[in-house]
């Protein structure tokens, strides 16, 4: 399973990351929206775990313009 964090506070992000990785899920990180929206055009994922305030663009916006796209990946949104 392939997994896209997208969360600006790196510590947070990256906690997050060793944890799923410890459970063998390939997991990879932006840590502004503009680069987490680009991550989940780009690139197939099975869940994009993202954070609602963030840099650049906030989470809702991300999942709108993925949802325009017709990408229908499961998200887990959270405030950080």
């Amino acid at each position: 399973m392939r997994i896209l964090v997208v969360e600006d506070e790196v510590k947070i992000a990256n906690s997050i990351k060793r944890g799923l990785e410890t459970q063998k899920y390939a997991v990879d990180v932006a840590y502004e929206g503009d680069g987490g929206l680009a991550m989940a055009l780009g690139e197939p994922y099975d869940l994009v775990i993202l954070d609602r305030m963030l840099p650049g663009m906030d989470g809702l916006s991300i999942l709108q313009k993925v949802r325009k796209n017709n990408i229908q990946t499961p998200h887990l949104i959270f405030n950080s």
